[in-house]
């Protein structure tokens, strides 16, 4: 599932492309996809003008001019392409948007999870995810949040409730940078431990940004390009290859149904050798894995 430095990725690519163009015509070929009536989306999207693009969590939203938005989620297999009106119709096209510059914006999904809402700027917050921004979010308000919860760290991060934009994969990779077992505890976690997950959370997704996300199997941008970062994941579907911080294997866990990836070794449960110092973070490196085969 795209996350939040996929979706960012596509709302960056299509801001550029897409804002101010009118939207001349509405094809739906799968009205499933549609939240709501598919009639009633064509006739209110028809001949409407793109103002903004921007993201909440993993929700992608497009502002229209008279006061709608329309919200996209991609959820497992969702793409957003910006493309040529002369540019073939690939399979599992279900939605086409005609703009104004002779160029179309397509909904595709292989599996058919995600959806397409029009409403009501006024209702978007309540339909987006209620989570805080994890690269908007204070220090502070970030270790209140922590030390007022008592779940497991890993599926707190998952929660859009209390972080917008986290998934699986990112979940991972921070915890690990972080030295932070994925069970423990959140109100366990001291001050030190509190400090290095907020930074580093920052510091893994501003880096799969500028990679232009993760392209693990379906992800493209709105350009049908894949991201970089998959070549940086240090754990995640790397089960029995060696960490690249002790050489101890990578091992796979279930956590509420999902897997999750983690070093036994550097994220011991219960705070167990993880005080890393200043000096051993700050001299973490940032660079492709070249030497790891799928």
């Amino acid at each position: 599932m795209p996350e939040l430095p996929e979706v960012e990725t596509i709302v960056c690519g299509l801001q550029k492309k897409i804002a101010w163009k009118k939207i001349v015509d509405v094809r739906v070929m799968l009205p499933r996809i549609i939240r709501g009536d598919a009639g009633d989306f064509i006739a209110m999207a028809t001949g409407t003008t793109i103002q903004k693009v921007w993201r909440r969590g993993k929700m992608i939203v497009i502002d229209l001019c008279e006061g709608k938005s329309l919200l996209v989620h991609l959820k497992m297999t969702g793409q957003l392409l910006y493309l040529s009106g002369n540019a073939p119709v690939a399979k599992h096209t279900h939605l086409i948007l005609e703009l104004s510059d002779g160029h179309q914006l397509r909904y595709l999904d292989m599996r058919q999870f995600g959806y397409l809402c029009l409403t009501d700027a006024s209702m978007v917050q309540g339909l987006t995810p209620s989570g805080a921004e994890p690269l908007e979010i204070s220090w502070g308000e970030f270790k209140g949040l922590i030390q007022s919860r008592k779940a497991q760290v890993k599926p707190l991060l998952l929660n859009q409730s209390f972080l917008a934009g986290i998934g699986n994969i990112y979940a991972d990779e921070i915890l690990h940078k972080a030295g932070i077992h994925p069970l423990q505890r959140s109100h366990t976690l001291c001050e030190s431990q509190i400090t290095r997950l907020y930074y580093v959370m920052r510091e893994v997704l501003r880096q799969a940004i500028e990679q232009r996300g993760s392209s693990i199997s379906d992800f493209v941008d709105s350009a049908g390009q894949k991201g970089n970062y998959q070549k940086y994941h240090r754990v995640y579907q790397w089960q029995g290859e060696p960490c690249f911080t002790c050489q101890e294997k990578i091992v796979r866990i279930k956590i509420g149904g999902r897997s999750s990836y983690f070093c036994p070794c550097c994220q011991k449960n219960k705070g167990e050798a993880m005080q890393r110092s200043c000096v051993e973070y700050s001299c973490c490196e940032f660079f492709p894995l070249t030497n790891r085969k799928k």
